[in-house]
């Protein structure tokens, strides 16, 4: 009896501790990733555009899980080299891949961050401040949604570039430009390259697109001499108009090219511009 009495206390402590060991591990899975995520999360109100944000334990998780993973995935990759290589070639790959990351980091933090808040900047002063903003109350930018919502817009646009559904708005070599950038990829990224051929542009654009409606509403209109309500109601529709204006011009650029087009088919067709002629006179 005591022999069975011993056993069964001991398969009561065995699943005792199994219970608690992974408890303990279920624990430390879920714990440490929150933690960490939620220790990166405190530091995002340092930010200019994080107003407003609350942390989430469900972002907070997988943050902290993508640290962890990248961390070992290191780890695992230094110990490789060191055990296949010396020093010195050990060396020279991480001052590689430290350049890569750098170059890559500063071109995905302009192109994440910076690009889709002017892109949301933009959409929030072309649509949403003159149907939601009265004419006589000033407007309140929360630049962490403008983010989220140009983030959106920039991905949809990526997006149906590389799908080849833009000809009409877009230069066909853009296509070109993302094909080549998949091609090379992170270990082969030309960052001069990227910046001077795609980041440059777009942000002049959007900066121009910001700039210009501004300037003519704080700077020039105000000079005319009109009350303080209709220099309020032309920045409101300051960036619609201009944004009416590009489209006015577009359209009559377009129509100019259809036209000179016809009229140049009208007098090739009647003058047989570029066409064999053949003489059916008499036959000598």
């Amino acid at each position: 009896d005591c022999s069975k009495l011993a056993f069964a206390l001991r398969i009561v402590l065995l699943l005792l501790m199994a219970w608690m060991t992974l408890l303990v591990f279920n624990s430390t899975l879920i714990v440490v990733p929150i933690s960490l995520g939620r220790l990166l999360f405190n530091s995002l109100p340092l930010l200019p555009i994080s107003h407003g944000i609350k942390c989430n334990d469900l972002y907070a998780f997988v943050i902290g899980s993508y640290v962890i993973w990248s961390g070992l995935a290191g780890a695992r990759y230094c110990a490789d080299l060191i055990q296949k290589n010396t020093t010195r070639v050990l060396l020279n790959q991480i001052w590689k891949w430290c350049g890569i990351i750098v170059k890559s980091c500063a071109l995905l933090s302009i192109w994440i961050f910076i690009i889709p808040v002017l892109i949301g900047l933009l959409f929030e002063l072309l649509v949403i401040v003159p149907m939601r903003v009265p004419v006589d109350e000033s407007p309140v930018f929360l630049l962490y949604q403008d983010w989220a919502l140009g983030l959106i817009f920039l991905k949809i646009w990526t997006r149906l570039v590389m799908l080849d559904q833009m000809i009409p708005l877009v230069d066909e070599s853009w296509r070109v430009k993302f094909e080549r950038v998949r091609e090379d990829g992170f270990s082969r990224l030309q960052g001069l390259w990227v910046l001077r051929e795609i980041v440059f542009p777009i942000i002049m654009k959007l900066l121009t697109a910001l700039c210009v409606p501004y300037v003519v509403s704080r700077g020039i209109f105000p000079i005319l001499g009109y009350p303080l309500l209709v220099n309020s109601a032309v920045y409101r529709f300051a960036w619609l108009g201009c944004l009416l204006f590009s489209l006015l011009y577009l359209c009559g650029q377009r129509f100019h090219i259809w036209f000179r087009n016809l009229h140049n088919s009208i007098r090739d067709d009647r003058y047989l511009i570029g066409r064999r002629l053949h003489n059916y006179g008499e036959k000598l």
